[in-house]
């Protein structure tokens, strides 16, 4: 029989640093202290991770951030998005590991093992000893334009295609985002400053200028009440003022890295909360609000990158009192 050690319940210090390790004027001494001050530093020190996860995933790998919402329906298609809660972000990385040897397979899966589905753990392809000073902020990434390290991974699939060459595919899961602190995971005081000013400006727009790629689907369903009464004829006939509101899938196909960043500091400045205007272009052209509750982005390869969205149109506006 295992007791519980209470001592330890509430204990936030993190097992994967180690304080020998990050010390000294040019370290940050503290996990807590590297997290914090990483975000708002312009001048970022080093840290040193204790058995990090570095393994670089293969291309085909992909990202999904989800927020989370309560939809309360009104009538008349009026509805509203409220949070669901402060933590309400779900980041969740789906990375393949392909035409890997045995040993590294081996290696792969035995650090996965370790963790046991629900401890966390530092992903970190790139440690920030060996970069000089200007290039010291790729160390934050796990993948790029991704400033976020702490991950669990509750399952493995994988698949030996002949004698050494394995595929594996993970799931990392990190819920530590709250709409608080979303700005954070492409944010960092240390990012180079056309980097800054290109997320700072997406991240105010309210118009997405971006044009989507082709094919564009477009769903639009009236709003029909219908009525019968006793035996008689059913009647339909037009259920209040918003009519027909409009679902589109929108998909940003091959986009390079700029473009991704602009879209990406866009999409997420909204948190699923916040509608933007949509340009819809002829056969019925329009300017209509929409919202987005979910982002999913697929590295291709090298400077090439897939984003797909759904919109929801409203028939209000809605908009942050402050924007984290």
């Amino acid at each position: 029989m295992s007791l519980l050690d209470t001592s330890r319940f509430w204990n936030l210090e993190k097992d994967f640093f180690l304080e020998s390790e990050n010390s000294g004027a040019d370290y940050y001494n503290t996990y807590a202290d590297f997290i914090k001050q990483s975000k708002i530093n312009s001048n970022l020190k080093k840290f040193k991770y204790n058995n990090v996860f570095n393994f670089v995933p293969s291309y085909g790998s992909s990202s999904s951030i989800t927020f989370l919402n309560i939809v309360s329906e009104y009538g008349d298609n009026y509805v509203a998005s409220e949070p669901s809660s402060i933590n309400r972000i779900a980041f969740e990385f789906n990375l393949k590991f392909e035409n890997r040897s045995d040993e590294e397979a081996g290696k792969i899966i035995n650090y996965i093992n370790s963790k046991n589905g629900a401890d966390f753990f530092p992903f970190q392809p790139q440690e920030r000893e060996g970069l000089d000073f200007s290039n010291a902020y790729k160390s934050l990434y796990s993948i790029k334009p991704y400033i976020i390290q702490e991950f669990y991974c509750n399952g493995i699939t994988s698949s030996s295609n002949y004698i050494d060459n394995n595929n594996i595919n993970l799931n990392f899961t990190s819920d530590l985002f709250s709409q608080f602190t979303m700005r954070n995971l492409i944010y960092a005081e240390c990012l180079p400053s056309e980097t800054k000013n290109l997320i700072n400006e997406y991240w105010e727009k309210e118009r997405l200028d971006i044009r989507p790629s082709y094919p564009l689907s477009r769903e639009e369903d009236f709003n029909i009440s219908d009525i019968k009464l006793g035996g008689s004829k059913q009647f339909s006939e037009k259920d209040g003022v918003n009519s027909k509101l409009a679902a589109i899938n929108l998909s940003f196909k091959s986009v390079d890295d700029e473009t991704l960043l602009k879209l990406m500091s866009f999409f997420i400045s909204k948190q699923g909360y916040e509608s933007f205007e949509l340009e819809l272009e002829k056969p019925e052209k329009k300017i209509i609000n929409v919202t987005t509750s979910r982002i999913e982005h697929t590295f291709l390869y090298m400077n090439a990158h897939d984003i797909k969205i759904t919109v929801s149109e409203v028939p209000v506006r809605k908009k942050f009192f402050f924007k984290p």
